[in-house]
């Protein structure tokens, strides 16, 4: 018998790889920027096609036999193609097609494998043919390494128009290049980086980590960090601290209107196209692609091509739109199938009908499912947004923040830095903008949403009047946008128009294309109401112009075309956004303007039914939210009484339990209309007053949903005239409302000063509890003041530990990175305290200074005799993103630590920190060699955190599966999971980890097989034996792993409905999650679910209405039986869970 060599199992193609691509990198050709992973891809199909080729062949016509036994020849062949493939002939030889210099020369690479062959005294077998052996592998090398260069060629060409179609100056999606004569400017000199939040864990993970936390050494500092939503910048989105399981796991980043979205999705794309990955986050080595999608745009695609993939639309849109030379077959595929893509799914709200959204929300689902290792990121607005689109655990969430007065400031730099060559005169502009903000609070307030602040600019910029109210500012903004920029191009004595003048009628024309637009939202045959084809456009306006100026219909075709050519290159209100296609520049105008018709049409009619109308119409259509806010807030006193007296008096459906038309009201005040209390006195106190009532209630109906609700619009009367009105009736309840509550609203209402000298002198309270909130409290005001700074760094001397480290706490959350900041927080690291010293490391990572100092200050830290400080200080090491050698080395040192959770957590912080660090990999694998079991263990753990999949490491990782020690066997199979490995030898080990004693031990196999998606039914056997398991965590692990593998057989459904009535509430809602996954809407899952909400297991009854709203995304049954259990359950103490399902079924739809 003979064996056969595998070429593909034997090369060190990552060391190939490495010789070719360190020639690549000298020239200055397309080969320059292939990366490592192509090259490989090409060598491994090389070394593919050899293997292919030899089986097809007999032992004796085989180049490479060898005798089983033959041990040392067989290491001696091993050692010689190693050799042979990285020798400076052959390198250079397979360096050509790389270099566009043709294939590899045959016989000089026959040659040099004949010569060493000969030095090295390797027999061959004279049977065989070596010139087809060579010849195999350099056609398929090169047939790859052309079509990689190939592709190279055409990313070149995409990423330049991508950049020419998305790098114009954009804030919030006003296009600004060229439209001031010559002047232009690069988004990425330009753009002011916003911060986002993370959402807050869901309060069944708050649970069990407090109770994880109640045996450590310091619960209180740790359940703060962990339930304290992290702010950062948006940059960083795609480098937070996940596992490597969660690391690919896509984003979901909403906002409000005007706050960014669009421009940052633009920004991301830009950087990528400029070859800046580090930017983001990302390895620089691995050629990133961005893939950008406006949602709106690919939606109204598929009306036309329903059978169509995102790839079909993405090739269209570079081709047609972009004017991309034609793509190369699987352009989009290859780098899709390395995870190297960047997909930026745009704008999931302007897909205004339900039925389309879902399908939008399927095909993306889909979509990622598919190409699972790339980096995603899909943006909304919240209002047009449901939380069952994508589920939390899976897809993170973050909320796009505010500018603070730092990114104004920012802004405002660079807006007038980027217009003016004249130095003084941009000085002069910056300060008398930042002075009309800083002397108007309500109008500071609005320049926080960034459309806003940037229509802020532009009417600085042609007028010297800021208004107050929105309303009137995007009055100004649509007469700056139509008007004001006619002065450089003379608009206003442009000839093409015959019959519209363009003072008198253009605007008019707008006001009343918005609306027609915006009520196509919710037409069947048409998709978000933001964009509208050309000719449909031209059909409307047409009839508009015909009986605006009396002209025959044909007249008025050829006027609207006029029209459309002219708003197309002269205005910034309305343009073309794709082939033949145009939309409003930004929904918020398009919104602003509907409403403008809306009272047009009312005072011309003299009928204020018209206003009326499409408020009872239209009240709580999220697709007409903005607009009946701007309307209402426009009219008359007594006329906007009258409509915020319809909207209270409206008797929407289950407004008892909802209160939707009270928060509507209470909305409608927060715009702030004129002289309301004057027109109707009684009408503002019976708003407010019934806001306050809710904020009191102790009623169960009252829940959580409506309460922050009421609390963000109290909040929103801020510098409005109910502002002193409303903050007196809160003070008047103080005895129901929780000091905290009550200074969070007097903080929010006008007495911040006050407040945070309260908490200032809260903070050095003797009672923990009191000194704790403060700490807390402080840390939420924000860092625009500088008697809360300068307080804070005063307290971090106090003679009492705990004022210090909650102090040093604050200043971290506030996110204020000055030195004085950052020198007072190192001169903590030596503090005699542990507490103070591990809280001042995690401020200094969350602040994001990585100077040498801080560094030098953490690592240090590493060294400390308190576990906890060892932990804190590598965790900032991570936040800070320093992969230094010496930064490797201090963390892989803690390995050896003696304290379990010090190994553990270090091994997932080197996980995150070391991604592509050779040194880092090396290190761990000879760490697997240890005698230390706890070490071995730890290191397998970083290495399945690291990703890095190569098959020296993946062997490593199975010659663990048989070490007994300390659970090193069970780790090493985690990693390899993570690590994509699902060979069959893996699913058996994990399958007989089922079995084990050790109930860890086999409900971590459950995760693994979950995770591992092996569905045969070996697997689902195993897993359902584990369902009777008697430990309840790997009843509810096996439960949620079969959910995951998606097998809905007739033998898991039936088996799963048993586990509702588990003694464990974590194995009761699992089991319900499960059906629900698996498809399962049946009556009795429904009343199982409904029966839950009754459950007093902790979080069993939310994690029920999760459950239930998510059934009623597809089953129509679930809303009218869930509003009858809630009138069966008015007065039980669960009745609130019934009530979040309703909200989450009625406002979600809507």
């Amino acid at each position: 018998m003979f064996e056969v060599f595998s070429l593909s199992a034997i090369l060190e193609i990552p060391k190939i790889a490495s010789s070719l691509l360190a020639v690549t990198r000298v020239g200055k050709g397309i080969a320059q920027f292939l990366t490592k992973t192509d090259i490989e891809k090409a060598i491994k199909a090389g070394a593919k096609a050899v293997d292919q080729s030899d089986k097809k062949l007999d032992s004796q016509q085989r180049l490479f036999v060898h005798a089983p036994l033959d041990a040392l020849n067989k290491v001696k062949n091993f050692n010689f193609l190693r050799d042979y493939f990285t020798n400076s002939a052959v390198v250079a030889e397979l360096t050509k097609p790389l270099l566009n210099q043709g294939k590899p020369n045959r016989d000089i690479l026959i040659k040099a494998f004949q010569k060493q062959a000969k030095d090295n005294n390797i027999k061959l077998n004279q049977e065989a043919s070596l010139q087809d052996w060579v010849e195999t592998f350099v056609n398929a090398y090169f047939q790859h390494t052309a079509t990689y260069l190939k592709f190279q060629v055409a990313k070149q060409d995409y990423c330049q128009q991508l950049a020419n179609w998305f790098d114009d100056v954009t804030f919030a999606g006003i296009a600004v290049a060229g439209q001031e004569v010559d002047k232009s400017e690069k988004l990425a000199h330009i753009f002011v980086m916003p911060d986002v939040v993370e959402e807050v864990a869901t309060a069944r993970d708050l649970e069990l980590e407090r109770l994880a936390e109640e045996s450590g050494e310091k619960p209180e500092m740790a359940l703060l960090e962990k339930t304290t939503p992290r702010k950062f910048l948006a940059d960083q989105l795609l480098t937070q601290n996940q596992s490597k399981q969660d690391q690919s796991k896509p984003v979901v980043i909403l906002g409000a209107p005007g706050s960014g979205k669009t421009t940052l999705m633009s920004y991301f794309a830009v950087i990528l196209d400029q070859s800046n990955p580090k930017v983001l986050g990302l390895d620089g080595d691995r050629g990133w692609l961005p893939i950008l999608i406006r949602i709106r745009d690919w939606q109204r695609y598929l009306d036309k091509h329903l059978d169509k993939s995102l790839i079909d639309y993405a090739r269209m849109f570079a081709q047609k739109t972009m004017e991309c030379k034609p793509l190369p077959e699987g352009f989009f595929e290859h780098w899709l199938s390395d995870g190297r893509a960047l997909i930026l799914l745009d704008g999931l709200d302007e897909v205004a009908e339900d039925a389309k959204r879902d399908d939008v929300v399927r095909r993306i689902n889909n979509f990622l499912g598919q190409f699972n290792r790339n980096r995603a990121i899909i943006t909304s607005r919240p209002a047009g947004y449901r939380r069952d689109f994508f589920r939390t655990e899976d897809f993170p969430h973050y909320q796009i923040q505010p500018f603070d007065d730092q990114k104004i400031s920012a802004f405002i730099d660079n807006w007038y830095g980027s217009r003016f060559t004249d130095k003084e005169e941009a000085e002069r502009r910056k300060e008398t903008l930042r002075k009309a903000l800083d002397d108007n609070d309500r109008i500071k307030l609005l320049a926080r949403n960034p459309l806003l602040l940037t229509i802020i600019a532009l009417i600085h910029r042609y007028q010297a009047v800021l208004p107050k109210k929105r309303h009137k500012l995007y009055d100004k903004a649509v007469e700056t946008l139509l008007i004001n920029w006619d002065e450089p191009k003379d608009l206003s004595s442009d000839k093409r128009l015959k019959y519209l003048d363009v003072e008198d009628d253009l605007r008019r024309l707008m006001e009343s294309l918005a609306y027609w637009i915006h009520t196509q939202g919710n037409a069947e045959d048409n998709d978000s109401g933001t964009l509208i084809d050309r000719d449909d456009l031209i059909d409307q306006l047409k009839q508009q112009i015909k009986t605006m100026k009396e002209v025959k219909l044909h007249q008025a075709e050829q006027e609207a075309k006029r029209f459309v050519e002219l708003i197309r290159d002269r205005t910034g209100l309305l343009n073309e956004q794709g082939q033949d296609c145009y939309a409003f520049v930004h929904k918020t105008f398009q919104e602003y303007l509907c409403a403008e018709d809306i009272d047009y049409q009312a005072d011309n009619e003299g009928d204020f039914d018209i206003v009326l109308d499409p408020i009872r119409e239209h009240l709580h259509d999220s697709h007409w939210r903005e607009v009946l806010l701007l309307l209402i807030a426009q009219q008359q006193p007594k006329k906007a009484a009258r409509a915020i007296r319809a909207v209270l008096n409206n008797k929407s459906g289950y407004e008892q339990w909802l209160h939707r038309d009270l928060l509507f009201a209470g909305n409608c005040l927060a715009e702030n209309p004129k002289n309301l209390r004057g027109a109707d006195r009684g009408l503002v106190k019976e708003i407010l007053e019934r806001l306050v009532n809710l904020e009191v209630s102790k009623d169960k109906r009252v829940v959580n949903k409506i309460s922050e609700q009421v609390y963000q619009i109290i909040c929103s009367l801020s510098e409005t005239d109910f502002q002193a009105q409303v903050l007196e009736l809160l003070k008047k309840q103080s005895d129901l409302i929780s000091d905290w509550r009550l200074l969070d609203y007097r903080a929010e209402l006008g007495e911040k000063d006050q407040v945070i000298e309260i908490w200032l002198k809260r903070l050095k309270d003797n009672d923990s509890n009191v000194h704790w909130s403060a700490a807390y409290a402080l840390g939420e005001l924000g860092n625009s003041s500088e008697t809360l700074v300068n307080g804070l760094l005063a307290l971090l001397e106090h003679n009492d530990s705990d004022v210090r480290w909650r102090a040093a706490n604050a200043l971290g959350k506030l996110g204020n990175s000055s030195d004085t900041v950052v020198d007072g927080l190192l001169e903590l690291l030596k503090d005699n305290d542990s507490g103070v010293r591990s809280t001042a490391a995690n401020a200094l990572g969350k602040l994001g200074n990585s100077s040498d100092t801080v560094v030098d200050g953490l690592l240090e830290l590493l060294k400390d005799n308190d576990c906890y400080v060892r932990i804190t200080a590598a965790k900032a090491l991570l936040e800070l993103g320093n992969s230094s050698e010496s930064v490797v080395n201090g963390l892989l040192a803690l390995l050896h630590d003696n304290n379990f959770d010090v190994r553990i957590k270090v091994s997932e912080v080197l996980g995150e920190l070391g991604k592509g660090s050779e040194t880092l990999v090396n290190g761990l694998l000879a760490l697997l060699q240890d005698n230390d079991d706890f070490v071995r263990m730890t290191s397998a753990k970083a290495l399945g955190e690291l990703g890095n999949s190569s098959q020296t490491v993946v062997n490593s990782l199975q010659g663990l599966l048989e070490d007994n020690g300390y659970y090193v066997d069970i780790t090493a199979s985690e990693a390899l999971v993570k690590l994509g490995n699902s060979s069959q030898t893996l699913v058996n080990g994990l399958l007989a980890f089922l079995e084990d004693n050790d109930s860890f031990v086999r409900m971590t196999a459950a995760d693994a097989l979950g995770e591992l998606g092996n569905s045969s039914q070996t697997v689902v056997n195993g897993l359902l034996a584990r369902l009777e398991d008697n430990d309840s965590d790997v009843r509810w692990r096996s439960a949620n792993a079969l959910a995951e593998l998606a097998n809905s057989s007739e033998t898991v459904v039936n088996v799963l409905p048993a586990l509702l009535e588990d003694n464990q509430y974590d194995v009761r809602i699992t089991a319900a999650n499960a059906l629900v996954t698996l498809g399962n809407s049946s009556e009795t899952l429904v009343n199982a679910l409904l029966e839950l909400l009754n459950d007093n297991g902790y979080s069993v009854g939310s994690s029920a209405a999760d459950a239930l709203v998510e059934l009623g995304k597809t089953s129509n049954h679930v809303l009218p039986t869930v509003i009858e259990w809630i009138e069966q359950h008015q007065d039980s103490d669960y009745v609130g869970n019934g009530i979040d399902v309703l909200w989450d079924l009625v406002v979600g739809r809507e």
